[in-house]
């Protein structure tokens, strides 16, 4: 049996799609490459969770090592500072890459000075202000500018910061108020603000640093500063039909094998454009039919894997539903009863008897615990398709136990 090339929930071994992302991203980081300069504010892919922006940013990342560029990736983690964290990765891949000398012994000095930063806000953040701790500002600067200008120094082309989950620290710890982690919030206004200080100098400073997270995280970074608002977002949706079906074949195709064409239309008609559907489906087919070098994927194998599909699927669909309330599970039920992909608020509103305006903190919940989105001016949708079919059968569970 060859070995299965769909990744559910990990990076895909064949990129598809994403052309345009990638071309401004890639763009942003030549002109760090060929001018030695500041790539200019955070841009920010941002999606619904299994779109694929973490994939984005590690095919950018692949590309990026290749030009010539040392990588720092981090991993957010929900309402917990961060800044230490983009430090350590820093001093890291630096080490990798055999970065050091000249200037190292003062990389070292900025980096003690940050962390001793960190302790003194850490205290202060007892009994001051978020606004009145600002000194992180200007050693985070320096340990980014002289980062960039080591590996400049050293051949490259300079240095890439990724922060994937950028969203996780700036998150609030409770439903009814936006009351974040405040030293978090503190990390995301100092990160702005060095990159609008750096911005503002460019010239020398090959630094650029790119940024995934879910849809709200534009306006988790402008509540950390409001200049956070000029950060350059690129937003991830649906695949359209041909990368869909490109990211089912092209895999199977490096292994020798094809998809018949009403096995690809069934599964790029189930999983409607969503990348982490595609690839549990194409997944379970192949699990399915165990093919060999020469094979055919067909509807009989789609429908063979189709009952591991469903049960994948539906472990995605009970995570999202684990972390709704009960508030919140009515306003999911109202929602799939429309019938629509899109649905306006006011149909909600109309099925639950009540206001739109008394449904606006569920509705804001909702989306910042990624189950729904803004699809227009008053309209909402599911984040990931065939999740309306799992509510109502969760209302039907209800009704009817047995």
């Amino acid at each position: 049996m060859l070995p299965n090339p769909y990744t559910p929930s990990d990076r895909p071994r064949v990129f598809i799609g994403r052309d345009q992302e990638r071309t401004v991203l890639r763009d942003k980081l030549a002109r760090v490459a060929a001018y030695g300069e500041m790539m200019g504010p955070l841009t920010v892919v941002t999606g619904p969770r299994g779109v694929g922006k973490t994939s984005l940013l590690r095919d950018v990342a692949g590309q990026a090592e290749e030009d010539g560029f040392v990588v720092a990736w981090v991993s957010c983690v929900k309402q917990q500072p961060f800044l230490g964290e983009i430090v350590d990765r820093v001093e890291r891949s630096l080490e990798r890459a055999q970065v050091t000398a000249p200037g190292g012994r003062r990389l070292k000095e900025i980096t003690v000075e940050l962390s001793a930063g960190f302790a003194k806000v850490r205290a202060r953040l007892e009994s001051s202000a978020v606004a009145q701790s600002t000194a992180l500002v200007g050693p985070l600067e320096d340990l980014l500018a002289r980062a960039g200008q080591l590996v400049r120094e050293r051949g490259g082309a300079g240095l890439v910061v990724m922060i994937d989950e950028l969203h996780a620290p700036l998150e609030s710890g409770r439903e009814w108020e936006y009351a974040p982690d405040r030293q978090a919030l503190l990390h995301g206004a100092v990160l702005l603000n060095a990159l609008q200080n750096l911005g503002g100098v460019r010239d020398g400073i090959p630094v650029g640093v790119i940024g995934a997270g879910l849809p709200q995280t534009k306006g988790l970074l402008t509540r950390a500063a409001t200049f956070g608002e000029r950060s350059h977002e690129l937003v991830l949706g649906e695949f359209g039909r041909a990368d869909a079906a490109r990211l089912l074949e092209a895999p199977a195709t490096e292994l020798g094998v094809s998809w018949s064409p009403d096995a690809l239309t069934s599964v790029v008609d189930t999983a409607r454009g969503y990348p982490q559907s595609l690839q549990i489906l194409g997944a379970a087919t192949w699990e399915a039919a165990r093919p060999e070098r020469g094979s055919v994927l067909d509807l009989a194998a789609v429908e063979a894997g189709s009952r591991s599909a469903r049960t994948a699927l539906a472990s995605i669909f009970e995570a999202r539903w684990a972390v709704a309330t009960a508030s919140e599970r009515s306003f999911l039920q109202a929602m799939a009863t429309v019938g629509r992909a899109v649905v306006r608020r006011g149909e909600i509103a109309e099925r639950l008897n009540t206001s739109t305006e008394s449904l606006s903190m569920v509705r804001r919940n909702l989306i910042t615990k990624g189950i729904i989105e803004e699809a227009g001016y008053g309209r909402l949708r599911f984040t990931i398709p065939g999740f309306e079919t799992f509510v109502l059968d969760q209302e039907s569970i209800r009704e009817d136990p047995t």
